[in-house]
């Protein structure tokens, strides 16, 4: 039987709980400097262990995320509660929905436009509405 893990590496542990949704993005993320803990940015090597609060900067929102166990593969969506708390203030979900709904009142009317947008533009258009 395998041991449990003590600790995991920040890329693996944020793809595997479901933060990103490829280990690479993860990873873009760390050297990016969208992951800290304690105000220090993480390199995707860096060990996580139990009890770390982790900020997590994703788009318009802050993550404050509690490590609280580790999965050596990605989990299914209703087990990531026992491998992570959430710590994020409600504040922070309501600013990042008050921004997205900005955004899209910002976003010129695409039955404005002079021809049907192609698969590309259509795509462009429902991540700046926030629907992707």
């Amino acid at each position: 039987m395998a041991e449990p893990l003590t600790s995991q590496r920040a890329d693996k542990y944020l793809h595997h709980v479901r933060i990103f949704k490829t280990r690479s993005i993860a990873a873009q993320a760390c050297d990016k400097g969208n992951v800290s803990i304690k105000g220090q940015n993480v390199k995707p090597s860096r060990e996580f262990r139990v009890g770390d609060v982790v900020l997590v900067k994703r788009g318009e929102l802050e993550l404050h995320l509690r490590v609280l166990a580790f999965a050596p593969n990605r989990v299914s969506a209703p087990l990531v509660p026992t491998l992570l708390e959430d710590l994020t203030p409600v504040e922070n979900y309501q600013r990042a929905a008050e921004r997205r709904k900005q955004r899209a009142m910002e976003t010129p009317n695409p039955h404005e436009m002079l021809t049907k947008p192609n698969k590309q533009q259509m795509r462009q258009l429902r991540e700046w509405w926030g629907q992707e």
